[in-house]
Order: structure tokens, then sequence, then C-alpha cells
């Protein structure tokens, strides 16, 4: 049985996430790309008609983009291993 996904709950990881990326420096090129996703996903989580099976395609998308950069992230400050095991745990990842 498929599980619903939690629209309200993955708004609430991605304004966390949000908060915690504009704590980098703005011109950081490095980041840019996960910022522009995670801009995207909290975007389309703000639409009353958000698709589950598209904000949970995009969750994934996130997922990849903070595991490729969480070492960097890390040396920046950023929780990057709790964000990734709570999307992970989101998208039945765990």
């Amino acid at each position: 049985m498929k599980r619903n996904f939690d629209i309200a709950r993955a708004k609430l990881l991605v304004d966390e996430i949000s908060a915690n990326l504009a704590t980098l420096p703005a011109d950081s090129a490095k980041h840019a790309q996960l910022r522009a996703e995670v801009d995207a996903l909290k975007a389309l989580l703000d639409r009353p008609d958000a698709s589950p099976v598209l904000v949970e395609s995009r969750m994934k998308s996130v997922h990849g983009l903070f595991d490729r950069a969480a070492a960097e992230l890390r040396a920046d400050g950023i929780r990057a291993g709790m964000f990734l095991e709570d999307i992970g745990r989101m998208l039945g990842l765990d």
C-alpha cells in the first residue's frame, strides 16, 4: 500500500532548509543549484494545488543535491545529515 505523502510536513521541512541555506553567503556559487532547487520546491509547496507526486519528485532532487553537497554544507555549518535523514524518511528511503 502506498503511503500518503505529507505535504504539510514537507512544507515545514523545506522552510527550515531554506532558512538554513539563507545563512550561507548570497554569492556562494557552490550552493546555487541546491538553493535554486529548494526555492523551486518551496514555490511549489506554496501552491494550493501542489501535486503530491510532483512534490515528492522535487524532494528526491533536493535529497540528491544535499547528498552530493553534504561535506561542503557541513563545513559551512549546515546540518546536512539531519536534513538528509528527514527527507529520506519522508520519501521512504530509510
